[in-house]
């Protein structure tokens, strides 16, 4: 016996917000996070030791979890094909948010010891912030010896360590760095 489906899929009225959850949940974890949390957990991550793969991860898995509780009860493979693709989609535009929003609040809520790394600062710089006046601040290291656990890049600075640093111009700096509950970098203070 087969099973017909009607020539229009008939899915629940909620179907279109609920495959846009993969990337809803994100959001809304980072605007709980900076609500409940602010800054007082370190968040910033020391270049060459990111979060992507843990990410790309919880967003493959909150797609999936909410695929299959969307399915659950709909037979037409039509539907489930453009539940697919959707919370796929969804999902990858959820990717950031996790990597960039949600991970790096939960890496630094538990830090490990602190280790401080001499590194030779290269130079200094400031990014515009998209849509915005407002700036970013930057500073380009390298560590003194290539075997540090602190690699070489573009390191995320305050506006009062940027003005000490272009008026005092040092040669080299010291970055005060952790491992964080995920095991990225996190950088802890500057020197």
């Amino acid at each position: 016996m087969t099973k017909t489906f009607a020539s229009r899929p008939i899915v629940p009225p909620t179907f279109f917000v609920k495959v846009l959850l993969p990337f809803a949940i994100p959001m809304l974890l980072t605007a709980a996070l900076v609500i409940l949390v602010g800054e007082s957990w370190p968040r910033n991550i020391a270049p060459g030791s990111g979060l992507k793969m843990f990410g790309f991860a919880a967003s493959a898995l909150t797609s999936l979890i909410i695929w299959r509780f969307i399915t659950r009860r709909i037979e037409d493979m039509r539907v489930l094909k453009v539940a697919a693709a959707i919370c796929g989609v969804a999902g990858l535009m959820g990717w950031p948010v996790w990597t960039v929003g949600v991970l790096p609040s939960v890496n630094g809520f538990s830090v490990g010891s602190q280790e401080s790394v001499r590194m030779t600062l290269m130079r200094t710089d400031i990014t515009t912030i998209s849509r915005s006046r407002a700036v970013n601040h930057w500073a380009w290291l390298r560590p003194e010896v290539p075997t540090a656990r602190a690699k070489a890049g573009r390191y995320f600075i305050s506006e009062q360590t940027y003005q000490r640093w272009n008026d005092q111009r040092p040669s080299t700096v010291k970055v005060t760095i952790s491992e964080g509950l995920l095991g990225a970098q996190i950088v802890t203070g500057y020197e």
